[in-house]
């Protein structure tokens, strides 16, 4: 009897500890997590940010200026929610910030991130092969996804402004957005701006896709309208597959 009431005891001090363990950063979903062993904090490698802005700024770098929770899956598969994050597109860095509000850099890479912003789901990924001046740590915005996958890329420049006579610096940022997509057989592509360069994109599928671009009268000047697009070659492409089994 004694030894039952021990173990019944020590039932609960054990679920406390691990609660308490995956509490470490505590927007980590711990129903999901309780066989985890190694918290959001430490799979991120993350390290202190400092922010060095001894400037006004005019615009800024970050997809948001405000944290947002996010879901973040790391390479290795684990999963993390409702992390609160900052993507900074001028240099890349993804910046999380603690239960104690402390701000860290993610250092190990991410594989995808998820969240609402505005009413809107966005899914920003990493791990696509180089290409232009981007490698396999950059980061995209996903657009569309199936047999080709459609991203897109912010680059953020900026410049620097005093007046005269004046110490004071005023920095200001302009982005730049470029679309690519990721092709089986053909890796990362940049994708054409005019009309006519996607001709070669579309190769054995050119007729299809020039019927699908006049009944909608798309000009793919928006980027609605690449998406679309897109959805509807990923079908095709979806289709033929299916055809040849």
């Amino acid at each position: 009897m004694k030894k039952h009431f021990l173990l019944l005891t020590a039932i609960p001090v054990l679920l406390l500890q691990s609660i308490l363990s995956a509490q470490d950063f505590d927007r980590i979903d711990i129903l999901r997590h309780t066989k985890e062993t190694i918290n959001f904090l430490n799979d991120a490698n993350g390290k202190p940010f400092k922010s060095l802005r001894n400037f006004e700024e005019e615009g800024s770098p970050f997809f948001a200026p405000d944290y947002i929770d996010c879901d973040i899956q790391m390479v290795n598969g684990k999963t993390y929610h409702n992390i609160p994050i900052k993507i900074n597109l001028l240099t890349g860095e993804i910046i999380f910030k603690t239960s104690d509000d402390q701000e860290m850099l993610v250092v190990n890479p991410f594989q995808r991130i998820t969240f609402k912003y505005e009413g809107k789901q966005f899914v920003f990924r990493s791990g696509f092969p180089s290409i232009d001046k981007l490698n396999d740590l950059s980061v995209y915005q996903l657009l569309d996804s199936g047999t080709t996958i459609l991203l897109k890329h912010t680059s953020v420049s900026y410049q620097d402004k005093s007046s005269y006579n004046s110490t004071a610096i005023t920095r200001s940022y302009n982005k730049n957005e470029t679309m690519y997509a990721w092709v089986p057989d053909k890796g990362m592509v940049r994708l054409p701006k005019k009309e006519e360069d996607w001709n070669a994109f579309f190769g054995a599928h050119l007729p299809e896709m020039k019927r699908f671009m006049r009944n909608k009268n798309s000009r793919l000047k928006k980027e609605e309208d690449v998406i679309e697009l897109f959805r509807y070659y990923n079908q095709l492409l979806k289709q033929v597959v299916a055809n040849k089994n």
